[in-house]
């Protein structure tokens, strides 16, 4: 019995603890009846975005700029990492991420979080994602495809200083015309960017921008999923 019980032990251990439960984030039948708002800024043109299918997400950028964002489910207010595939078929050059009014990138990819006193609110679907990703007291990580930089480096978001950081997966000269696959680690990054442990993940967002540069972006997002 002891013999079982040590053997039972082992394979649990070699097969390690249960993996965290996935939460696709869908863009279709139609971003509309995916949860999905887009929120566009005076003055500018917005981006175009349409979903193609349940889980893909087409963006073009005609000197324009955008935000499309929606509100995450309960069941994923406690995921701590990420998973997508994007492509870049036309982007602007390497800009500088850290300067408003020069930070164009083909695709940034949006998770924002709550303060955990804000969790019961996020539950009940009241946390306002729009203050969140422009004006709250959150905290936005935003993957980056994109930027003068290297893959890896971390630039302060000029739009949300002190609680907003750009983390530049792909730079502006990575491959285009191809699907590229990332996966993340929200908990680490947060940790890494802001000192502390996340709150609760309540929003994403996708955007896409080329104001600044005047030309214009191609690419697309699918398979995003959060866990």
């Amino acid at each position: 019995m002891i013999r079982k019980t040590l053997l039972a032990a082992a394979v649990l251990l070699a097969l390690g603890a249960p993996a965290a439960a996935q939460t696709p984030i869908p863009f279709g039948p139609s971003l509309e009846a995916a949860g999905w708002e887009e929120i566009a800024f005076r003055g500018i043109p917005a981006t175009t975005y349409a979903a193609e299918g349940t889980d893909r997400l087409s963006v073009v950028a005609e000197r324009s700029s955008s935000v499309l964002a929606a509100r995450l489910p309960p069941a994923a207010l406690d995921a701590t990492r990420a998973a997508w595939r994007w492509r870049v078929d036309a982007g602007p050059p390497p800009t500088d991420l850290g300067r408003r009014g020069g930070d164009d990138r083909a695709l940034a990819l949006y998770f924002a979080f709550a303060p955990e006193a804000d969790r019961a609110a996020a539950e009940a679907g009241r946390t306002g994602l729009r203050s969140l990703l422009l004006s709250g007291r959150g905290r936005l990580l935003v993957y980056v495809f994109g930027g003068a930089g290297g893959r890896g480096d971390v630039v302060e978001n000029p739009y949300a200083r002190g609680r907003g950081v750009y983390l530049i997966r792909r730079p502006a000269d990575a491959p285009t015309g191809t699907w590229l696959a990332e996966e993340v680690d929200l908990a680490a990054d947060h940790r890494a960017a802001f000192g502390e442990e996340p709150g609760v993940l309540v929003g994403v967002a996708v955007a896409s921008d080329a104001d600044d540069t005047g030309g214009r972006n191609v690419g697309a997002i699918e398979g995003l999923v959060v866990r």
